[in-house]
């Protein structure tokens, strides 16, 4: 306990298992937690608290009730493990497998879950869905003739300006090698269209200036 908390014995004793809470449960998770400890006598889950010098971490939780010979609940022993970096990895692993290593945007993996949950919020609020599609014409000659380290810049300038450009609801994603789309939620056509026209005035610009350099 002491090895993981960073709390002695003596600043533990006698305390509310409150004192470590990280403050990213919300009332209710707690509130289920006791109904089950209540009703089964066991709560099993991953839980996050916070250590002594502030540090959040993930651990993994047996909770269990100790009863008496008439079966009344007298005392409960909490049994936990770190699995902090554990959740680490998994969360490197998704990240891997949602978003291009190269820009950082959201890949074709992640295309199908963003347009669903856009599409379903547009119909609930009535409202208009822009869908674009962007593909880089001559993007293999740029790679013959400069290397693969210039076409490299050359997609991390179109996402950057993604990023720029386009507002934090709408969505950028790298589909493919040099295909990007972009989902717009909340858009008319007119809008979209100006909106793609800026982005690509931005990566005209930016590219004048890198090959100026």
């Amino acid at each position: 306990f002491s090895h993981i908390t960073g709390y002695s014995r003596q600043d533990a004793l006698g305390k509310n298992p409150r004192f470590l809470s990280s403050g990213h449960h919300p009332p209710a998770f707690f509130a289920e937690m006791w109904q089950s400890l209540l009703e089964n006598e066991q709560w099993s889950g991953e839980l996050w608290n916070k250590r002594q010098n502030g540090e959040v971490f993930a651990e993994l939780l047996t909770i269990s009730a100790v009863c008496d010979s008439d079966g009344k609940i007298q005392n409960y022993v909490a049994l936990f493990s770190d699995i902090t970096s554990m959740k680490q990895q998994q969360q490197q692993l998704e990240h891997i497998a949602h978003y291009d290593p190269l820009t950082n945007i959201p890949n074709r993996m992640l295309l199908a879950d963003r347009l669903q949950h856009a599409m379903t919020q547009c119909k609930r609020h009535g409202l208009s869905l822009a869908v674009a599609y962007l593909d880089l014409d001559g993007f293999k000659e740029i790679n013959d003739s400069y290397g693969h380290d210039v076409g490299d810049e050359v997609i991390r300038v179109i996402a950057n300006c993604c990023k720029q450009v386009f507002r934090d609801c709408d969505y950028s994603f790298r589909y493919g090698g040099e295909e990007f789309i972009v989902l717009m939620p909340q858009r008319d056509i007119n809008s979209a269209l100006g909106a793609v026209e800026r982005m690509l005035k931005s990566v005209e610009s930016t590219t004048i200036e890198a090959s100026g350099g």
